[in-house]
């Protein structure tokens, strides 16, 4: 169903560069935006150079989305910094679901929900990463 079934810790792990992604997809956006408010007065050289300016601000934004796509994650809301990981928990696929400003990814929801129905995570029903050598308790 998923590319990659995530552990909060492979979450958490992620979220300096999904911070740093999400900057910069912001950043292009707002240039973006600027740039296409602009376009109707221009003429000319300076039309020419908004639209490749606009062309080259949507491919920006295309290539991050596809790059977090390749991580595995999904991006809800660009605007809002909402990433949900696809994850196992008590042995059913849900999103673990992570809000910008938030310090580590600390909710989730169903699959067929939403930021709406996000609710805490319970760290012991997560699967945790083993130690060489360790075992879990039934395993």
């Amino acid at each position: 169903m998923f590319a990659r079934i995530f552990t909060k810790e492979e979450a958490d792990a992620l979220l300096p560069e999904l911070r740093r992604v999400l900057k910069e997809m912001r950043q292009a956006k707002a240039e973006l935006l600027l740039a296409q408010s602009r376009l109707p007065e221009a003429r000319g050289v300076e039309r020419r150079a908004l639209e490749e300016e606009i062309r080259f601000l949507m491919g920006t934004l295309e290539a991050d989305a596809r790059y977090l796509a390749s991580l595995g994650v999904f991006l809800k809301d660009l605007d809002r910094g909402l990433v949900d990981f696809p994850a196992r928990l008590g042995g059913e696929v849900v999103f673990l679901c992570w809000q910008e400003g938030e310090a580590e990814v600390g909710h989730y929801h169903p699959l067929s929900g939403s930021f709406k129905d996000r609710l805490p995570l319970k760290a012991t029903l997560l699967p945790q990463k083993t130690r060489p050598g360790e075992t879990r308790p039934g395993a």
